[in-house]
């Protein structure tokens, strides 16, 4: 069964340029019932994290296909807020969240000045991989918190840990901001934690934007390199040069993993007819997988 990941055109103009949480056990008892024993989406009632619901966050700009999940797994509610809380309190302080507004505040330095965002958290998302359970969750800049200008770039957060039987854990990875998109939205919440190797995760995505009409947009796949999350996809979805086509890509779980990464199938699509699917392999020398189809 193929990992499937099917994104439409971004709707947010998104340049790709580059919650102290209370001890609500509310939301974790939301996660859990939204099915957080897996790797799946989330559902859109069960949002927050480690902060109150965000009713006015974006919606999906699509229903992509559902990831081929692992086998369930169970972590404890308050495991699960331990982690949560843990990872975003080294993130981002121990005095970084604002109730009021249910984000953690954190500086950016952007190109010409420190800008101050308000960050939120989706929830956490448990899977199993070969080297024991692993819990990831993303946080997002909120775009309706009306301080960003249309220059100011979103930004967009990843942490991943590992959870022991007994429920103890440790941190595999954390990046509590990289710099996506515009006017203070990364346009991520749509990313999918989708399996890209035997015990590999990682958050799939899209990052672009619309100028004079023409839609350009990149993939994305961020997954944890040396305890930090790093962005190896340099697929193209669509492009300048050919903008009536687009391409879809699909992770392999079948073919032959390079240096524990699956190879990706992406077929190109336009007027009508679908090309070929191409065969995309890890590229080692490079740590990436390469964009030529």
């Amino acid at each position: 069964m193929h990992t499937a990941f099917h994104p439409s055109a971004v709707t947010s103009a998104a340049r790709f340029r580059r919650a102290l949480p209370t001890r609500h056990g509310l939301w974790l008892a939301l996660a859990l019932a939204a099915g957080l024993t897996a790797c799946k989406a989330p559902a859109p009632d069960a949002q927050a994290a480690a902060a109150p619901a965000d009713a006015s966050a974006p919606a999906a700009t699509a229903a992509p296909a559902t990831p081929a999940a692992p086998a369930p797994v169970s972590v404890s509610a308050e495991t699960l807020q331990a982690v949560v809380d843990g990872m975003l309190r080294k993130a981002y302080g121990d005095k970084a969240f604002n109730a009021s507004t249910g984000c953690w505040s954190h500086s950016f330095e952007g190109a010409n000045d420190t800008l101050d965002y308000c960050m939120k958290a989706d929830a956490p998302k448990v899977v199993a991989g070969a080297s024991g359970t692993q819990v990831y969750f993303q946080t997002y800049s909120d775009p309706n918190a009306d301080t960003y200008s249309l220059v100011d770039p979103g930004l967009h957060g990843a942490f991943a840990a590992t959870v022991a039987a007994d429920g103890s854990w440790q941190p595999l990875a954390a990046t509590p901001a990289m710099d996506q998109g515009q006017a203070g939205d990364c346009a991520c919440r749509d990313a999918q934690l989708v399996q890209v190797g035997p015990d590999r995760h990682g958050w799939l995505g899209t990052a672009g934007g619309t100028w004079q009409g023409v839609t350009v947009n990149q993939y994305t796949l961020l997954v944890p390199v040396n305890g930090a999350f790093r962005d190896v996809s340099r697929i193209a979805q669509s492009t300048e040069a050919s903008p009536s086509e687009t391409v879809q890509i699909q992770i392999d779980p079948t073919g032959t993993p390079v240096e524990g990464f699956y190879p990706i199938k992406a077929t190109r699509q336009g007027d009508g007819a679908a090309a070929a699917p191409s065969l995309i392999a890890f590229d080692p020398k490079q740590q990436v997988y390469p964009g030529a189809l």
